[in-house]
């Protein structure tokens, strides 16, 4: 299913090029004054995911405050959720089998892109959502969360798919209540970022949800809604999310996608040194970042065969995959340098189900099991990238074992 589908995306978006000038109408920020927009009415929300933020200082001694008011864990724990479409099942079964487990932590800071970015808010709450993860992640069917258009339809609009019962879906269950009890864990020190790729900039934001949820205002969650969708929003596929900024005297509109396009995954940017900004706090408390990957990692041979379609899927699927293995990478060195703990879970390379649809139930259940199992299994991470080379690390546990 995912080849055909990558397949139809890339060349449809080759129809649209052609096409070019035939699409919606928008007030784009012009290119030089990208780096200067900011949110009307709203203050240090978020950032640029490949730069430090202006307001660092700020944020290190907000936390050194929080961190004596309040009665935090004697250990950090980080969460990472990665994209991966469907795959997210994977993410979301292994979140509830952690809680059985017993020693999930309580997260002290929790980041999301794409599938991620859905799972993160709920992953953020605590175990009292794992239900609704669970709800989602196996009960959900295409038409529960996208409608196919027309390829009419597609080709003068911006995206093969209309995600209005997604946009429906989250605002049902990411209410206002909901929102105000991320509010609540933010005061507490805690933080919940959701990454989206600003496509005018071509640049990774990384979005602070608990930031937002202080406003308290209808407009504040909706705002926090359109974030999650921007970063589910996987370009071509589902429609990109505009938001109004300000540069200048002027009003503009940003266009955001899914993040994965800049990052398949993310904790904090390299250009932070953790070690030293935690030093100038006198924060010395252990920090372990835990990675869950919704991906295989290693791409299996095949025979590609010789048509623009099969071409194309395959070509796509190589990019989002390699990019994966880089940022993670990236993430283990730079918790390496920053004295982080690093550990990492992923879809293990022999497991081959497939999908016979964007959003199966069936599919998705079993990639849950698989998930929910690998969690309660003696030793479900591992301490660094695997090499794209091996097949099987030397502490997995075959997918055919674990599953049943």
């Amino acid at each position: 299913m995912k080849s055909n589908f990558f397949g139809r995306l890339l060349v449809l978006s080759l129809l649209l090029a052609l096409l070019a000038g035939c699409g919606l109408k928008r007030n784009p920020i012009p290119a030089e004054m990208q780096a200067l927009a900011s949110l009307p009415g709203y203050d240090q929300v978020r950032f640029f995911g490949d730069t430090t933020p202006k307001h660092m200082n700020k944020v290190m001694k907000q936390w050194a405050e929080l961190s004596r008011l309040n009665m935090l864990p004697e250990e950090i724990s980080f969460l990472s959720l990665s994209g991966g479409g469907a795959d997210g099942a994977f993410g979301a079964g292994f979140l509830c089998g952690w809680t059985e487990r017993g020693d999930r932590p309580n997260f002290g800071l929790v980041t999301g892109v794409s599938t991620g970015a859905l799972i993160a808010p709920f992953a953020f709450m605590g175990p009292d959502y794992d239900p609704f993860i669970e709800m989602f992640y196996t009960t959900f069917e295409t038409s529960d969360l996208v409608l196919e258009r027309s390829y009419v339809s597609a080709i003068s609009g911006d995206s093969v798919y209309s995600t209005e019962p997604l946009k429906q879906a989250l605002k049902k269950f990411v209410n206002h209540d909901f929102i105000a009890k991320i509010a609540v864990e933010h005061r507490k020190g805690r933080r919940l970022l959701i990454g989206t790729t600003n496509l005018d900039a071509m640049r990774p934001v990384y979005w602070d949800i608990g930031a937002l949820a202080q406003y308290g205002t209808p407009e504040a969650d909706q705002l926090i809604r359109d974030v999650i969708l921007a970063s589910a929003s996987v370009p071509v596929a589902f429609p990109p999310v505009y938001f109004k900024v300000k540069a200048g005297d002027d009003i503009y509109d940003e266009m955001h996608v899914d993040g994965g396009v800049s990052n398949q995954v993310f904790c904090y940017p390299p250009s932070i040194h953790l070690a030293e900004e935690l030093e100038k706090i006198g924060e010395k408390r252990k920090i372990t970042l835990y990675i869950i990957r919704n991906d295989a990692l290693i791409t299996e041979g095949v025979q590609v065969e010789p048509y623009i379609g099969g071409i194309a899927a395959r070509s796509l699927a190589g990019l989002i995959r390699n990019q994966g293995i880089g940022d993670l990478y990236r993430m283990y060195y730079t918790a390496e340098r920053d004295g982080v703990d690093f550990r990492l879970t992923f879809i293990p390379p022999d497991y081959n189900e497939k999908s016979d649809e964007l959003f199966s139930p069936v599919y998705m259940s079993k990639l849950f099991v698989l998930g929910h199992n690998m969690a309660k299994a003696p030793n479900p991470w591992h301490t660094a990238p695997p090499s794209t080379t091996a097949r099987k690390g030397p502490d997995a546990v075959p997918a055919e074992i674990i599953i049943k």
